[in-house]
C-alpha cells in the first residue's frame, strides 16, 4: 500500500522517489523491486474473474451473489461467496431487488360480519346516544 501511494506521488512528480522512501520508512530497492515484480497467480486470476463475473451479470440479467456463486461454480471456478461479493463489489455491480410487498388484508369467507349497532341512523339527539 506504501509503495502504491509512493508510485502515484512519483508519476506526479511532486517528490522524488528517495524522499518519499525516506520519510515513510521503506527502503528504495524495495520500492523498485516491488514496481518491477509480476502480479501473481492470485492477481492474474482475480482480473480473469471479474471480467468473468462482469460478462456473467450482463448475461444473467443482473443476478445476486447466489446466483453469481452457484454460474462459477458449474463452469469450474472454487471460489467462495464472499469473494463473489467483493468481486461484485469491486466492479460497482449490485443484483436485482425484487419489490417486497406488504400483506395489508387477510381475507376469508369465515371471518365474522360485526353487528349493525347503529342501525345506519348516524344522527343523535344527545350525546353519548348512539
Amino acid at each position: 500500500m506504501i509503495y502504491a501511494a509512493i508510485a502515484n506521488w512519483a508519476g506526479s512528480g511532486a517528490y522524488p522517489v528517495d524522499f518519499m522512501c525516506r520519510q515513510l520508512g521503506v527502503s528504495r530497492s524495495g520500492y523498485y523491486k516491488w514496481r518491477g515484480r509480476r502480479p501473481s497467480a492470485r492477481e492474474q486470476a482475480g482480473q480473469t474473474l471479474r471480467q468473468l463475473v462482469k460478462q456473467l451479470f450482463a448475461v444473467l440479467n443482473k443476478p445476486g451473489v447466489r446466483r453469481l456463486w452457484a454460474e462459477l461454480r458449474v463452469r469450474g471456478w472454487q471460489v467462495s461467496k464472499k469473494r463473489v461479493w467483493r468481486l461484485m463489489r469491486l466492479c460497482q455491480l449490485a443484483g436485482r431487488h425484487s419489490k417486497t410487498r406488504k400483506k395489508t388484508t387477510i381475507q376469508s369467507g369465515r371471518t365474522p360480519v360485526a353487528p349493525d349497532l347503529v342501525g345506519r341512523r348516524f344522527t343523535a339527539e344527545r350525546p353519548d346516544q348512539k
